[in-house]
């Protein structure tokens, strides 16, 4: 998958799965909690949703709070996840 698909994605996992409020300000440089308003609970569920609709497991040592900082730390995260998964 490319990076402009999995934005996509997680554009309509925020949408349409967590109704994140601050959508409007989506971009690579918005930040997940101060731009587009997720708390503790809504990173939690769109981990969740990550490993569903992507179908990567991501372990929980891996869970660093510099990779959910900006859309971009996260895409490059999940970008890594998926190198990882087809070097399996």
């Amino acid at each position: 998958m490319t990076r402009n698909e999995l934005k996509e994605k997680l554009f309509h996992l925020l949408k349409d799965d967590l109704e994140a409020p601050g959508l409007h300000r989506f971009s690579e440089e918005a930040k997940l909690n101060e731009d587009l308003c997720l708390d503790s609970v809504m990173l939690l569920q769109l981990i969740v949703q990550i490993e569903l609709e992507l179908g990567v497991e991501i372990p929980d040592e891996l869970l660093i709070p510099k990779d959910f900082q900006t859309v971009s730390t996260l895409l490059d995260f999940i970008e890594n996840l998926q190198a990882e998964v087809k070097e399996s």
